[in-house]
């Protein structure tokens, strides 16, 4: 089934939105190589908190790549732009998705 995977953290004190924008590139190159990896969309609130939104395939998936995430060196910058213990991570089965006709 469909896994929905809702990540939400702030920067780390210091980092502009430009830094993180400029590093998540690292992310966005590492992800599309990932199996299971179907879309990802990555948005800002008003009050400076990020939600990064992923669709996998299934489950498994999605816990090898949140298993992998940590160990692949080009994102080790990632580690140091975002608040660490700001993170929050949730993961959801899909029921139903709906696109424009």
């Amino acid at each position: 089934m469909a896994i929905l995977e809702l990540v939400t953290f702030k920067l780390a004190k210091g980092i502009s939105d430009e830094a993180f924008l400029a590093e998540n590139e690292h992310l966005n190159n590492w992800v599309k190589t990932q199996p299971g990896f179907e879309y990802r969309a990555l948005a800002q609130t008003n009050d400076g908190r990020w939600t990064d939104t992923v669709f996998w395939q299934d489950m498994e998936t999605a816990s090898a790549a949140q298993q992998s995430f940590g160990d692949e060196p080009s994102l080790q910058g990632m580690m140091k732009v975002i608040d660490m213990d700001s993170i929050k991570v949730d993961h959801q089965q899909i029921h139903t998705m709906q696109a424009p006709a």
